[in-house]
């Protein structure tokens, strides 16, 4: 066995085709750590897959474990048994939880909120079942989960007041739905894992380890980043949690330019609008538009407008735009449809209160700041060229998204929009409480801010009686 020391081993490597060149050159460790975005994680060590063991003989030198549930004996036994062809045997072990720590709890509660607001369900419950083995809950404390466990739970969530909180009980109660057996997980094993470091792995065996989340103060981790065996593979993120335009624009324009697609301004506005936080969904809404426009080189918004899911809103974009329209019927449908998946009410009313406060900051600029700039039916390139110059305080992440609010605000008065905030609080009470059911407090909300007559700036003169 080779012992691994710092000396022995380059700098800490950053990008994924470095990382290849040393393992290709044998300069890398026999231990590589990938962590960060889940389609990218996945992508990377699929490619150390490649770059270390042909396809055709992976029925014998490459193992892959979960090691929420694989047990580090089983795990430590295959590295130490020989390949069967000749070359490299490789162990890949996917969710590596030996990285966590209790001081971590913080950032993991927020990774699983982010999750559960992406529409990655069983991903944040599988993320809350690594923070419960943390924190040493039992099978019978899940089981037996009483309001006030629930409440402790939902304050380590960091979701005890406000949309938050509704978030963290329909995770909670989709948690129950699902069968959970704390009792097969595995806590961090991270000392059995230095003792491995410490010892040196076999000649033959190379161990990749994978995760979404870790804490770079761990012992374990520091071990790893002295070996140069980290790669870090994060989205950079803004102020408010979400995939940065930058980092969303890059891989955009990469996987349009492996298609072989160029891409119009205004399409490409569309795109970032509509992509939300889940990069392995806009892959896939990518690969639909460059096959929807067929041998044409260049996507326009055309394009985007017909194919492209909207994932940025998309969960709830048609019941906000049938509240736009004041379209009752189709509001009520839509809340139907999204009761029916499982949506929980209070996310419903958090997100309907979200774009009502969102129209409002910008019925209140149209007034104001925009009144001589914006006019109606002013287009995206107009809005650019007229608008945008004046920086204003942004409605969203997006300028196309700001643009596209601005067009919906126009239906409104500053009045109106007050009058609905006061019936979603309302809304917000009633849910909270046992004055009525959930189903029947959201159809009252959505009829009342569909079927409310118009409230006027002004009053209308009176008529004057001859």
């Amino acid at each position: 066995m080779q012992r691994h020391t710092p000396e022995s081993v380059a700098n800490v490597k950053r990008d994924l085709p470095s990382v290849l060149a040393d393992i290709a050159s044998a300069k890398a460790p026999r231990l590589l750590l990938l962590f960060g975005d889940d389609l990218q994680v996945e992508e990377s060590a699929k490619a150390v897959l490649d770059q270390m063991v042909p396809a055709e003989q992976r029925g014998f030198n490459f193992e892959r474990f979960d090691g929420r549930s694989a047990p580090w004996d089983q795990i430590e036994a295959s590295l130490m048994t020989p390949p069967f062809f000749p070359g490299k045997k490789l162990l890949w072990v996917e969710n590596a939880p030996y990285f966590f720590s209790r001081e971590q709890k913080g950032e993991l509660g927020e990774k699983i909120l982010e999750l559960w607001r992406d529409g990655k369900r069983d991903d944040a419950v599988k993320l809350l079942i690594d923070l419960l083995v943390l924190e040493g809950w039992s099978q019978e404390q899940w089981e037996r989960l009483d309001a006030a466990a629930a409440k402790a739970l939902l304050a380590l969530l960091d979701a005890d007041g406000g949309e938050a909180q509704g978030d963290g009980e329909a995770l909670l109660a989709y948690g129950k739905s699902r069968d959970i057996d704390l009792s097969k997980r595995k806590g961090s094993q991270g000392h059995r894992l230095i003792n491995l470091l410490d010892d040196g792995l076999p000649e033959w065996a190379f161990l990749l380890l994978t995760a979404v989340q870790v804490d770079r103060r761990t012992r374990l981790y520091k071990r790893f980043e002295e070996l140069g065996a980290v790669l870090n593979i994060s989205l950079e993120r803004d102020r408010s949690g979400k995939i940065s335009r930058e980092s969303l624009l890059e891989f955009v324009n990469q996987r349009l330019r492996q298609s072989g697609k160029s891409v119009e301004p205004q399409a490409r506005e569309m795109i970032l609008a509509r992509a939300g936080d889940d990069l392995r969904g806009l892959q896939q809404e990518l690969e639909k538009l460059v096959l929807f426009v067929g041998e044409r080189p260049a996507i326009r918004a055309q394009d985007v407008d017909a194919i492209f899911v909207d994932h940025g809103e998309g969960w709830i974009f048609d019941l906000t735009r049938a509240l736009g329209e004041r379209d009752a019927a189709g509001a009520l449908g839509q809340l139907a449809r999204l009761l029916a998946q499982g949506e929980h009410p209070l996310r419903l009313l958090g997100t309907v209160a979200s774009e009502v406060r969102r129209l409002f900051s910008a019925r209140q600029l149209l007034d104001s700041d925009l009144a001589r700039l914006w006019k109606r039916g002013l287009s995206y390139q107009q809005f650019q060229q007229t608008v945008l110059p004046q920086n204003p305080p942004p409605l969203t992440r997006n300028p196309y998204a700001d643009y596209m609010c601005y067009q919906r605000a126009e239906r409104f008065s500053s009045a109106d929009l007050r009058g609905y905030m006061e019936g979603l609080f309302d809304a917000d009470l009633r849910l909270k409480s046992s004055a009525g059911q959930p189903r029947l407090v959201m159809e009252k909300l959505i009829l009342h801010m569909c079927l409310a007559r118009p409230r006027s700036k002004k009053p209308a003169p009176a008529r004057v009686v001859r």
